[in-house]
């Protein structure tokens, strides 16, 4: 016997399953369509605002997040053209390309000496002194800046990082460390300006290996004597102190 009590079926909300759409929209929809997001294929969005605005969107999965793109107001880009793009950007995405910084790309993303610049004007007003800044600024100016300055802060990847610490990551430890986290910086500015979705500075250190800074102990004196070494206090040993900059000079 039938349960006449049992609640009527619910309509499933969201994607249908099944075959993804193809094509689904046509022209006169795009021009009619009510408020919301329509799909039409290869992660194609017609998304329609409730004050009428009409625009392009996709979605893709580019290196494992899942990103939206906006493609263009429906007054700018034809229904076919939206469908060109998508499938295009697609394609790049499913052979490990990024859509993303190919599109900042043609909207003029800063190089590397630009972006640190900008990263320097940000955090100058909460440094203790204009020296800083310099400094700061000097340091990427000498060890990254031969590099990596003229290169779009987007495209900066590990490797160029590994080229950069390589020959001062044991030599010269302290000022590396300074190097690493001010290239860090500029590279987490960047993230959040959504010009590059990571930070390569993130995946080096194991390859880099442990620091073992030199330390340069004095000749043994007796008591007595001392005193009247002169040595300055708390720089018994030639180790630069912990959380002070090394003095720059254009070797370092």
């Amino acid at each position: 016997m039938d349960n006449v009590n049992a609640s009527p079926t619910k309509r499933r909300r969201g994607k249908p399953r099944g075959r993804h759409p193809h094509k689904r929209l046509s022209a006169p929809f795009v021009r009619s369509a009510p408020p919301g997001r329509h799909c039409d294929g290869n992660g194609l969005y017609l998304y329609v605002q409730k004050t009428g605005t009409r625009s392009w969107i996709q979605r893709l999965v580019i290196r494992g997040r899942k990103r939206e793109l906006g493609l263009g107001s429906v007054e700018l880009v034809s229904l076919a053209e939206a469908r060109e793009q998508a499938l295009a950007n697609r394609k790049l995405a499913r052979a490990g390309g990024d859509p993303l910084a190919e599109k900042r790309r043609l909207v003029g993303v800063p190089t590397f000496a630009e972006a640190a610049k900008r990263v320097v004007e940000q955090k100058r007003a909460g440094w203790r002194s204009a020296a800083h800044a310099r400094n700061w600024f000097r340091t990427l100016e000498i060890h990254a800046f031969p590099r990596i300055g003229d290169m779009p802060v987007s495209e900066v990847t590990s490797a160029d990082v590994l080229e950069i610490l390589t020959p001062i990551w044991h030599t010269k430890a302290p000022t590396a460390r300074f190097v690493h986290m001010r290239v860090r910086a500029v590279l987490e500015w960047a993230i959040a300006m959504e010009w590059r979705i990571d930070n390569p500075c993130d995946r080096i250190l194991h390859l880099l290996g442990p620091q073992h800074d030199v330390v340069t102990h004095h000749r043994a004196l007796p008591h007595g004597e001392v005193a009247a070494a002169g040595f300055p206090r708390g720089r018994g040993r030639g180790k630069t102190a912990v959380g002070r900059e090394p003095p720059l000079s254009p070797g370092r």
